[in-house]
């Protein structure tokens, strides 16, 4: 009676093994495929699956709450805006789209390189670059077309740091 039972489950267990093999390839391919990113590909890919899921930004502008009103300007890498190399920002980063310059009395009170900023109605930045000590309560979007920077102008917007 063992054996009709033993000839039943052999094959089962044969099946349940060749897939756990299989599950485990997979997942296999997929770890050295991360492995050959960079930590910034890493990064952004992540980013962009978290900030384009809708329900996880409708949980996020509910639980944002302004921290300040500052005055929104636009930048370019254009060596009379910056400093002799207008392609590094402070964090010894590159400047790119979607980052932002903060002024020096937000960087003290904790809007530090990396951390995310929420600009009502206009999107998440993340803080890559300080403004000149001159500035106070003040951002500074990185936008790479010059002429758009201009047309950006200067803005009164309510800026929400972000615990992402």
């Amino acid at each position: 009676m063992t054996r009709p039972i033993q000839v039943a489950i052999l094959p089962a267990l044969a099946a349940a093994l060749f897939f756990s093999l299989a599950a485990l390839a997979s997942q296999r391919g997929e770890m050295s495929e991360l492995k050959r990113m960079s930590q910034s590909e890493y990064r952004a890919e992540v980013a962009q699956l978290v900030v384009s899921d809708p329900e996880y930004l409708r949980r996020l502008e509910e639980q944002s709450r302004p921290n300040a009103l500052v005055t929104v300007t636009a930048y370019n890498a254009d060596p009379a805006q910056t400093d002799s190399d207008p392609d590094i920002a402070a964090s010894m980063r590159r400047v790119r789209p979607g980052t932002i310059a903060v002024s020096r009395d937000l960087f003290d009170r904790g809007w530090v390189f990396g951390r995310k900023v929420r600009l009502e109605g206009i999107g998440i930045y993340e803080i890559n670059d300080l403004m000149a000590s001159r500035h106070n309560h003040a951002i500074d979007i990185f936008i790479q077309n010059n002429s758009q920077a201009l047309a950006f102008g200067k803005r009164r917007i309510k800026a929400a740091l972000l615990n992402i």
